[in-house]
Protein backbone atom coordinates (compact mmCIF):
# COMPACT_ATOMS: atom_id res chain seq x y z
CA UNK A 1 0.00 0.00 0.00
CA UNK A 2 1.30 3.50 -0.72
CA UNK A 3 1.98 5.49 2.04
CA UNK A 4 0.22 9.21 1.69
CA UNK A 5 1.21 11.61 4.41
CA UNK A 6 -1.24 14.51 3.39
CA UNK A 7 -4.05 11.80 3.10
CA UNK A 8 -3.18 10.61 7.15
CA UNK A 9 -3.08 14.22 8.19
CA UNK A 10 -6.35 14.46 6.97
CA UNK A 11 -7.65 11.72 8.41
CA UNK A 12 -5.83 12.49 11.99
CA UNK A 13 -6.86 15.61 12.06
CA UNK A 14 -11.18 14.86 11.15
CA UNK A 15 -10.50 12.46 13.90
CA UNK A 16 -9.08 15.08 16.17
CA UNK A 17 -11.86 17.11 15.68
CA UNK A 18 -14.88 14.39 16.30
CA UNK A 19 -12.89 13.57 19.33
CA UNK A 20 -12.98 17.22 20.49
CA UNK A 21 -16.78 17.37 19.35
CA UNK A 22 -17.66 14.33 21.95
CA UNK A 23 -15.76 15.55 24.28
CA UNK A 24 -17.59 19.20 23.93
CA UNK A 25 -20.91 17.20 23.68
CA UNK A 26 -20.35 15.45 26.86
CA UNK A 27 -19.35 18.36 29.32
CA UNK A 28 -22.36 19.12 31.30
CA UNK A 29 -21.62 22.95 32.13
CA UNK A 30 -24.20 25.25 30.47
CA UNK A 31 -23.94 29.02 29.29
CA UNK A 32 -23.54 31.75 31.92
CA UNK A 33 -26.23 34.40 32.43
CA UNK A 34 -25.89 37.71 31.11
CA UNK A 35 -25.23 40.01 33.46
CA UNK A 36 -24.03 37.52 35.95
CA UNK A 37 -21.92 34.74 37.76
CA UNK A 38 -22.37 31.45 35.87
CA UNK A 39 -24.72 28.71 36.65
CA UNK A 40 -25.24 25.07 35.85
CA UNK A 41 -27.54 22.22 36.48
CA UNK A 42 -26.45 19.04 38.51
CA UNK A 43 -25.27 16.80 36.31
CA UNK A 44 -25.39 12.88 36.92
CA UNK A 45 -22.87 10.59 39.21
CA UNK A 46 -20.35 9.99 37.15
CA UNK A 47 -18.52 6.45 36.17
CA UNK A 48 -15.33 6.75 37.25
CA UNK A 49 -15.60 4.12 40.03
CA UNK A 50 -17.26 1.06 39.99
CA UNK A 51 -20.96 0.86 40.50
CA UNK A 52 -21.89 0.78 43.77
CA UNK A 53 -18.66 1.70 45.24
CA UNK A 54 -20.78 3.72 47.90
CA UNK A 55 -22.92 0.81 48.56
CA UNK A 56 -21.28 -0.24 52.03
CA UNK A 57 -23.27 2.90 53.64
CA UNK A 58 -25.35 5.50 53.20
CA UNK A 59 -23.94 8.98 53.73
CA UNK A 60 -25.73 11.04 56.19
CA UNK A 61 -26.55 14.98 55.64
CA UNK A 62 -23.86 15.87 58.71
CA UNK A 63 -21.40 13.35 56.83
CA UNK A 64 -20.45 15.96 54.19
CA UNK A 65 -21.42 19.16 56.26
CA UNK A 66 -17.98 17.45 58.58
CA UNK A 67 -15.78 16.67 55.27
CA UNK A 68 -16.27 20.56 53.77
CA UNK A 69 -15.48 21.93 57.13
CA UNK A 70 -12.20 19.82 57.83
CA UNK A 71 -11.43 20.66 53.58
CA UNK A 72 -11.72 24.36 55.08
CA UNK A 73 -9.24 23.71 57.69
CA UNK A 74 -6.63 22.15 55.03
CA UNK A 75 -7.11 24.57 52.70
CA UNK A 76 -6.45 27.70 55.19
CA UNK A 77 -3.74 26.18 56.13
CA UNK A 78 -1.91 25.91 52.49
CA UNK A 79 -2.90 22.53 51.79
CA UNK A 80 -3.58 21.96 47.88
CA UNK A 81 -7.32 20.93 47.12
CA UNK A 82 -5.78 17.85 45.33
CA UNK A 83 -4.04 16.65 48.81
CA UNK A 84 -6.52 18.04 51.11
CA UNK A 85 -8.85 14.99 49.60
CA UNK A 86 -6.92 12.62 49.18
CA UNK A 87 -5.67 13.11 52.94
CA UNK A 88 -9.33 13.46 53.94
CA UNK A 89 -10.17 10.21 52.10
CA UNK A 90 -7.05 8.46 54.11
CA UNK A 91 -8.90 9.84 57.42
CA UNK A 92 -12.46 9.44 56.53
CA UNK A 93 -13.55 5.99 58.71
CA UNK A 94 -17.05 5.72 56.91
CA UNK A 95 -15.99 3.72 53.78
CA UNK A 96 -19.24 5.46 52.00
CA UNK A 97 -17.69 8.86 52.79
CA UNK A 98 -14.16 7.25 51.63
CA UNK A 99 -15.65 6.18 47.99
CA UNK A 100 -17.52 9.83 47.61
CA UNK A 101 -13.88 11.36 48.69
CA UNK A 102 -12.14 9.47 46.90
CA UNK A 103 -14.25 9.69 43.39
CA UNK A 104 -13.94 13.52 43.81
CA UNK A 105 -10.30 13.81 44.43
CA UNK A 106 -9.44 11.48 41.22
CA UNK A 107 -11.33 13.75 38.96
CA UNK A 108 -9.82 16.45 40.57
CA UNK A 109 -6.50 15.17 39.78
CA UNK A 110 -7.51 14.02 36.08
CA UNK A 111 -7.26 17.72 35.63
CA UNK A 112 -11.21 18.74 36.07
CA UNK A 113 -12.29 21.82 38.49
CA UNK A 114 -13.59 21.26 42.32
CA UNK A 115 -17.41 22.83 41.07
CA UNK A 116 -16.86 19.88 38.31
CA UNK A 117 -16.29 17.07 40.86
CA UNK A 118 -18.99 17.72 43.03
CA UNK A 119 -21.28 18.59 39.97
CA UNK A 120 -20.53 14.51 39.62
CA UNK A 121 -22.94 14.11 43.14
CA UNK A 122 -26.34 15.65 42.94
CA UNK A 123 -27.76 13.63 45.55
CA UNK A 124 -25.11 15.65 48.04
CA UNK A 125 -23.88 18.80 45.89
CA UNK A 126 -27.15 20.36 44.68
CA UNK A 127 -27.02 23.42 42.32
CA UNK A 128 -26.79 26.08 44.99
CA UNK A 129 -23.57 24.20 46.25
CA UNK A 130 -22.40 23.74 42.55
CA UNK A 131 -22.67 27.07 41.48
CA UNK A 132 -20.97 28.58 44.00
CA UNK A 133 -18.51 26.18 44.76
CA UNK A 134 -17.84 27.60 40.55
CA UNK A 135 -18.07 31.14 40.98
CA UNK A 136 -15.72 30.73 44.09
CA UNK A 137 -12.89 29.51 42.44
CA UNK A 138 -13.12 31.91 39.03
CA UNK A 139 -12.69 35.00 42.13
CA UNK A 140 -10.18 33.17 44.34
CA UNK A 141 -12.55 32.87 47.37
CA UNK A 142 -13.23 29.39 47.86
CA UNK A 143 -12.75 29.22 51.43
CA UNK A 144 -14.82 32.51 51.94
CA UNK A 145 -17.25 30.75 50.49
CA UNK A 146 -17.16 26.77 51.86
CA UNK A 147 -17.17 28.96 55.08
CA UNK A 148 -20.65 30.39 54.15
CA UNK A 149 -21.72 27.09 52.80
CA UNK A 150 -21.33 25.38 55.68
CA UNK A 151 -23.27 27.72 58.23
CA UNK A 152 -25.97 27.09 55.48
CA UNK A 153 -25.98 23.66 55.90
CA UNK A 154 -26.06 23.85 59.61
CA UNK A 155 -28.99 26.01 60.00
CA UNK A 156 -31.16 24.26 57.29
CA UNK A 157 -30.53 21.19 59.10
CA UNK A 158 -31.13 22.49 62.59
CA UNK A 159 -34.48 24.36 61.15
CA UNK A 160 -35.33 20.81 59.48
CA UNK A 161 -35.15 18.65 62.69
CA UNK A 162 -37.04 21.80 64.24
CA UNK A 163 -40.11 21.06 61.86
CA UNK A 164 -39.32 17.35 61.79
CA UNK A 165 -39.92 17.09 65.64
CA UNK A 166 -43.10 19.28 65.30
CA UNK A 167 -44.47 17.48 62.58
CA UNK A 168 -43.18 13.79 64.98
CA UNK A 169 -45.02 14.87 68.30
CA UNK A 170 -48.61 14.85 66.98
CA UNK A 171 -47.78 11.92 65.28
CA UNK A 172 -46.77 9.75 67.89
CA UNK A 173 -49.63 11.39 70.32
CA UNK A 174 -52.12 9.61 67.89
CA UNK A 175 -50.37 6.45 67.59
CA UNK A 176 -50.20 6.15 71.53
CA UNK A 177 -54.15 7.06 71.52
CA UNK A 178 -54.55 4.18 68.48
CA UNK A 179 -52.52 1.75 70.75
CA UNK A 180 -54.57 2.23 73.68
CA UNK A 181 -57.47 2.35 71.91
CA UNK A 182 -56.43 -1.23 70.51
CA UNK A 183 -55.57 -2.42 73.52
CA UNK A 184 -59.00 -1.71 75.14
CA UNK A 185 -61.30 -2.79 72.06
CA UNK A 186 -59.22 -5.86 72.05
CA UNK A 187 -58.21 -6.90 75.60
CA UNK A 188 -60.81 -4.92 78.12
CA UNK A 189 -63.90 -4.76 75.84
CA UNK A 190 -64.15 -8.24 75.60
CA UNK A 191 -63.62 -9.39 79.37
CA UNK A 192 -66.69 -6.90 80.10
CA UNK A 193 -68.83 -8.27 77.13
CA UNK A 194 -67.96 -11.86 78.32
CA UNK A 195 -69.00 -11.08 82.06
CA UNK A 196 -72.29 -9.11 80.32
CA UNK A 197 -73.41 -12.27 78.92
CA UNK A 198 -72.60 -14.68 81.60
CA UNK A 199 -74.47 -12.31 84.45
CA UNK A 200 -77.83 -12.21 81.79
CA UNK A 201 -77.99 -8.30 82.35
CA UNK A 202 -79.98 -6.17 80.69
CA UNK A 203 -77.33 -3.72 78.89
CA UNK A 204 -78.09 -0.31 77.29
CA UNK A 205 -77.48 0.43 73.51
CA UNK A 206 -74.31 2.34 74.15
CA UNK A 207 -72.56 -1.12 75.49
CA UNK A 208 -74.51 -2.91 73.36
CA UNK A 209 -72.81 -0.36 70.47
CA UNK A 210 -69.37 -0.08 72.19
CA UNK A 211 -69.21 -4.21 72.04
CA UNK A 212 -70.25 -4.41 68.13
CA UNK A 213 -67.80 -2.11 67.36
CA UNK A 214 -65.03 -3.26 69.49
CA UNK A 215 -65.14 -6.53 67.20
CA UNK A 216 -65.90 -4.58 64.38
CA UNK A 217 -62.25 -3.15 65.27
CA UNK A 218 -61.15 -7.04 65.99
CA UNK A 219 -62.15 -7.91 62.77
CA UNK A 220 -60.57 -5.64 60.78
CA UNK A 221 -58.05 -3.63 62.31
CA UNK A 222 -55.81 -3.80 59.11
CA UNK A 223 -58.44 -1.31 57.20
CA UNK A 224 -56.57 1.61 59.07
CA UNK A 225 -53.12 0.12 58.38
CA UNK A 226 -53.92 -0.21 54.49
CA UNK A 227 -55.96 2.71 54.27
CA UNK A 228 -52.73 4.79 55.99
CA UNK A 229 -50.33 3.58 53.50
CA UNK A 230 -52.85 3.98 50.54
CA UNK A 231 -53.00 7.80 51.56
CA UNK A 232 -49.09 7.85 51.45
CA UNK A 233 -48.62 5.97 47.73
CA UNK A 234 -51.20 8.03 46.46
CA UNK A 235 -49.48 11.70 47.90
CA UNK A 236 -46.57 9.55 46.62
CA UNK A 237 -47.40 8.49 43.10
CA UNK A 238 -49.75 11.16 42.65
CA UNK A 239 -49.06 14.40 44.14
CA UNK A 240 -45.81 14.84 44.88
CA UNK A 241 -44.44 13.59 40.82
CA UNK A 242 -46.94 15.65 39.18
CA UNK A 243 -45.95 19.61 39.54
CA UNK A 244 -49.57 20.91 39.58
CA UNK A 245 -51.11 18.62 41.89
CA UNK A 246 -47.53 19.08 44.06
CA UNK A 247 -48.18 22.43 44.33
CA UNK A 248 -51.91 22.20 44.90
CA UNK A 249 -51.06 20.12 47.71
CA UNK A 250 -48.03 22.47 49.06
CA UNK A 251 -50.48 25.52 49.10
CA UNK A 252 -52.64 22.94 51.50
CA UNK A 253 -50.04 22.56 53.31
CA UNK A 254 -49.83 26.18 54.35
CA UNK A 255 -53.04 25.79 55.19
CA UNK A 256 -53.33 23.18 58.09
CA UNK A 257 -53.76 24.80 61.41
CA UNK A 258 -51.63 24.81 64.31
CA UNK A 259 -48.67 22.89 61.58
CA UNK A 260 -49.71 25.23 58.64
CA UNK A 261 -47.81 28.30 60.03
CA UNK A 262 -44.71 26.17 61.11
CA UNK A 263 -44.25 24.85 57.65
CA UNK A 264 -44.78 28.32 56.16
CA UNK A 265 -42.40 30.05 58.51
CA UNK A 266 -40.18 27.55 57.11
CA UNK A 267 -40.20 28.02 53.45
CA UNK A 268 -40.10 31.52 54.38
CA UNK A 269 -36.73 31.24 56.63
CA UNK A 270 -35.23 28.55 53.58
CA UNK A 271 -35.93 31.60 50.69
CA UNK A 272 -34.68 34.02 52.53
CA UNK A 273 -31.83 32.48 53.56
CA UNK A 274 -30.68 30.63 50.50
CA UNK A 275 -31.03 34.37 48.84
CA UNK A 276 -28.50 35.95 51.17
CA UNK A 277 -26.22 33.23 50.59
CA UNK A 278 -26.21 33.43 46.92
CA UNK A 279 -26.07 37.48 46.51
CA UNK A 280 -23.12 37.59 49.30
CA UNK A 281 -21.48 35.38 47.08
CA UNK A 282 -21.30 37.45 44.22
CA UNK A 283 -24.89 35.81 41.92
CA UNK A 284 -27.08 38.38 39.95
CA UNK A 285 -30.25 38.61 40.72
CA UNK A 286 -31.89 36.77 38.30
CA UNK A 287 -29.17 33.72 39.20
CA UNK A 288 -30.04 33.68 42.57
CA UNK A 289 -34.05 34.00 42.11
CA UNK A 290 -33.26 30.61 39.30
CA UNK A 291 -31.35 28.95 42.22
CA UNK A 292 -33.58 29.92 44.59
CA UNK A 293 -36.66 28.26 43.58
CA UNK A 294 -34.67 25.07 42.89
CA UNK A 295 -33.88 25.05 46.41
CA UNK A 296 -36.96 25.77 48.63
CA UNK A 297 -38.79 22.21 48.80
CA UNK A 298 -42.48 23.99 49.59
CA UNK A 299 -43.34 24.35 45.67
CA UNK A 300 -45.78 27.03 46.68
CA UNK A 301 -42.95 29.08 48.11
CA UNK A 302 -40.87 28.53 45.24
CA UNK A 303 -43.36 29.46 42.32
CA UNK A 304 -44.14 32.94 44.09
CA UNK A 305 -40.32 33.73 43.17
CA UNK A 306 -41.13 33.19 38.88
CA UNK A 307 -43.01 36.48 39.53
CA UNK A 308 -40.19 38.15 40.85
CA UNK A 309 -37.48 36.80 38.43
CA UNK A 310 -39.57 37.91 35.24
CA UNK A 311 -39.95 41.38 36.33
CA UNK A 312 -36.17 41.58 37.16
CA UNK A 313 -35.53 40.43 33.91
CA UNK A 314 -38.22 43.01 32.34
CA UNK A 315 -36.13 45.94 34.05
CA UNK A 316 -38.68 45.96 36.98
CA UNK A 317 -38.60 45.45 40.88
CA UNK A 318 -39.51 42.62 43.99
CA UNK A 319 -42.30 44.80 45.23
CA UNK A 320 -45.10 44.18 42.51
CA UNK A 321 -44.79 40.60 42.26
CA UNK A 322 -44.12 39.86 46.20
CA UNK A 323 -46.76 41.95 46.74
CA UNK A 324 -49.28 39.49 44.36
CA UNK A 325 -47.67 36.70 45.89
CA UNK A 326 -50.54 34.83 48.56
CA UNK A 327 -47.93 33.53 49.96
CA UNK A 328 -45.00 35.83 51.13
CA UNK A 329 -46.44 37.93 54.39
CA UNK A 330 -46.74 41.90 53.94
CA UNK A 331 -44.32 42.16 56.32
CA UNK A 332 -41.59 40.64 54.08
CA UNK A 333 -42.56 42.01 51.11
CA UNK A 334 -42.06 45.49 53.26
CA UNK A 335 -38.35 44.64 54.49
CA UNK A 336 -37.22 43.47 50.72
CA UNK A 337 -38.45 46.97 49.37
CA UNK A 338 -36.34 48.34 52.14
CA UNK A 339 -33.53 46.52 50.93
CA UNK A 340 -34.07 46.87 47.27
CA UNK A 341 -33.91 50.75 47.98
CA UNK A 342 -30.39 50.69 49.97
CA UNK A 343 -29.01 48.15 47.71
CA UNK A 344 -29.12 45.84 51.13
CA UNK A 345 -31.20 43.11 49.87
CA UNK A 346 -29.04 40.40 50.99
CA UNK A 347 -28.80 41.80 54.31
CA UNK A 348 -32.05 41.90 54.28
CA UNK A 349 -32.74 38.81 53.57
CA UNK A 350 -30.19 37.16 56.09
CA UNK A 351 -32.33 38.90 58.97
CA UNK A 352 -35.59 37.87 57.57
CA UNK A 353 -34.24 34.45 57.69
CA UNK A 354 -32.93 35.06 60.99
CA UNK A 355 -36.31 35.87 62.70
CA UNK A 356 -38.17 33.63 61.02
CA UNK A 357 -36.17 31.02 62.47
CA UNK A 358 -36.66 32.24 65.95
CA UNK A 359 -40.32 32.17 65.23
CA UNK A 360 -39.83 28.91 63.86
CA UNK A 361 -38.37 27.62 66.94
CA UNK A 362 -40.67 29.54 69.19
CA UNK A 363 -43.88 27.73 67.34
CA UNK A 364 -42.50 24.48 67.60
CA UNK A 365 -41.59 24.64 70.87
CA UNK A 366 -45.19 25.77 71.93
CA UNK A 367 -46.61 22.97 69.64
CA UNK A 368 -47.30 20.66 72.81
CA UNK A 369 -48.89 23.56 74.47
CA UNK A 370 -51.12 24.23 71.55
CA UNK A 371 -52.07 20.47 71.15
CA UNK A 372 -52.22 19.28 74.64
CA UNK A 373 -56.00 20.68 74.97
CA UNK A 374 -57.11 19.11 71.60
CA UNK A 375 -55.82 15.44 73.21
CA UNK A 376 -57.05 16.34 76.97
CA UNK A 377 -60.65 16.67 75.44
CA UNK A 378 -60.26 13.37 73.04
CA UNK A 379 -58.99 11.09 76.25
CA UNK A 380 -61.66 12.89 78.05
CA UNK A 381 -64.36 11.72 75.85
CA UNK A 382 -63.16 8.49 75.28
CA UNK A 383 -62.62 7.99 79.17
CA UNK A 384 -66.34 8.83 79.97
CA UNK A 385 -67.91 7.17 77.08
CA UNK A 386 -66.22 3.67 78.61
CA UNK A 387 -67.25 4.85 81.80
CA UNK A 388 -70.77 5.13 80.70
CA UNK A 389 -70.45 2.32 78.30
CA UNK A 390 -68.76 -0.35 80.78
CA UNK A 391 -69.54 0.91 84.19
CA UNK A 392 -72.87 1.68 84.09
CA UNK A 393 -74.17 -1.51 83.90
CA UNK A 394 -72.52 -2.91 86.64
CA UNK A 395 -73.44 0.08 88.87
CA UNK A 396 -76.76 -0.34 87.91
CA UNK A 397 -76.18 -4.25 88.72
CA UNK A 398 -75.10 -3.45 92.14
CA UNK A 399 -77.42 -1.00 92.98
CA UNK A 400 -80.42 -3.51 91.88
CA UNK A 401 -78.67 -6.38 93.81
CA UNK A 402 -78.13 -4.10 97.19
CA UNK A 403 -82.35 -3.11 97.04
CA UNK A 404 -83.44 -6.70 96.89
CA UNK A 405 -81.34 -7.71 99.50
CA UNK A 406 -82.39 -4.46 101.96
CA UNK A 407 -85.87 -6.30 101.02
Amino acid sequence: MENNPEKAGRTSGRMKKVTLTKSFLTRKEAPPPSGGAPTVQAGKPGNLLPRGFFATGSIRYTDVTVFLRQLIMLLESGTSILRSLKSLALRSERASVKGLINDIALYVEGGNALWQAFDRHPRYFDTVFVNLIRASEASGTLTVVLRRLVAYRESREILRKRVRGAMIYPVLLVIACIVALNVITSFVVPVFADFFTRSNLQIPHSTRLLIQISALIRSFWWVPVVLVIALIAVYELWFVRNPLRRLAADYVKLKVPILGPIIHKNAITEMCRTMSLLLRSGLSMMSTLDLTRAAIHNRAVAESLKGMRDSVENGGGLEEPMRAAKVIPPVVVDMFVTGEESGRVDQIAEQIADIYEEEVRIAVSGLGDALQPIFTLVVGAVVLILFISLFLPIITMIDTLGKASAL
